[in-house]
């Protein structure tokens, strides 16, 4: 499970990888596992699985979609450079996995950062989150001063409500949308600069989330968000900017690219 982040400076590409760096500690303790492992020269014949064959109680790893199996125009999101804890992606259009059986695929500029499998896509000023919306996904008990998620109901509807009545944020009036072919709910949400976030827990304001990718950051905020529904999965697209003018976020038009896919 992905823990809370915490965005303590400007959303600037530096604060995002220093963002998403700290979740590199649980990959690391993986990595020290495997070290732990025997080598391959130690093992012995009768502990050796031939490389074409699958034990009987094991499933095959499902394969990431390559190049070859994608739609022309569109790439796999690569893989991070060894030592680098996101991906720096060129211009183009990309395949997002968002779960076993669903992804979408999104036109992005030159030099976006793609961390954590693509969960967050950081481009200039603006960070784009998609994610599954499923039963962890909810809203702060109250995004200041107690930044506990609390699940929201199953639909599109009863997110909806929750976002309407977020302390803190300034909510617009819902919209009824559709997004890559999914229908839904768009918001817009604001904190201004002149919001005192000094009684907040260090001095920031938790964004509505899954339980593990809850984000935190000191105002100002400007955010779009998508509240759909793909095929009988809710779906939540933040497009989030701290710092930012109105201006520099209608500038990212990247969320309007989006597209879903089934997987499986």
């Amino acid at each position: 499970m992905r823990r809370n982040h915490t965005l303590r400076t400007s959303v600037a590409l530096a604060a995002v990888t220093a963002l998403l760096g700290a979740c590199s500690d649980s990959s690391a303790d993986t990595d020290n596992k495997a070290d732990e492992r025997p080598s391959s020269s130690s093992a012995s014949p009768t502990d050796e699985t031939p490389a074409d064959e699958t034990p009987a109680d094991e499933t095959p790893a499902e394969e990431s979609p390559t190049e070859e199996s994608l739609p022309d125009g569109v790439l796999p999101l690569p893989e991070p450079e060894p030592g680098e804890d996101h991906a720096t992606l060129s211009e183009g259009r990309y395949r997002v996995p968002l779960s076993d059986s669903l992804a979408f695929d999104i036109d992005v500029p030159e030099g976006t950062s793609a961390h954590e499998d693509g969960l967050y896509l950081a481009a200039e000023a603006t960070i784009i989150k998609t994610e599954v919306a499923g039963e962890e996904y909810g809203v702060p008990r109250d995004p200041c001063t107690d930044q506990t998620i609390e699940p929201t109901g199953p639909t599109v509807d009863d997110l909806v409500r929750e976002l309407r009545d977020l302390p803190v944020y300034e909510v617009s009036r819902p919209e009824p949308v559709e997004l890559g072919d999914a229908a839904g709910t768009y918001l817009e949400a604001r904190i201004p600069a002149g919001f005192d976030a000094s009684p907040c827990e260090d001095g920031q304001v938790q964004l509505p989330a899954n339980t593990g990718t809850a984000v935190n950051a000191p105002p100002p905020y400007i955010g779009r968000w998508w509240v759909l529904d793909v095929d009988g999965t809710r779906v939540v697209v933040q497009q989030n900017c701290w710092g930012c003018t109105a201006a520099q976020v209608d500038r990212d038009t990247r969320p309007q690219s989006i597209t879903f896919t089934p997987t499986s």
